[in-house]
């Protein structure tokens, strides 16, 4: 099984460049824009195999936020 916080960590950090990322990390401060935000959702859906879109970036935008997020609905594919 994936480790979703980490490897969420690392597709902020390769997109951003922002470095390390915390709980608090926003997307939008960290340097997100909408065409990062779309390319996120893209390589959350073609790495974890759920269903994620550029919306969803701009509603949970906090690092952790998005996590929790992400591994409820990795969780449900179980």
């Amino acid at each position: 099984m994936v480790d979703v916080e980490q490897t969420l960590s690392e597709m902020w950090s390769d997109l951003l460049e922002c470095g390390a990322v915390t709980e608090e990390s926003d997307f939008f401060e960290c340097g997100g824009t909408s065409v990062t935000a779309v390319h996120l959702a893209a390589l959350i859906q073609d790495q974890f195999g759920v269903t994620f879109d550029a919306v969803e970036v701009v509603v949970e935008r906090k690092f952790g936020k998005m996590t929790d997020l992400l591994t409820l609905r990795c969780a449900a594919l179980s």
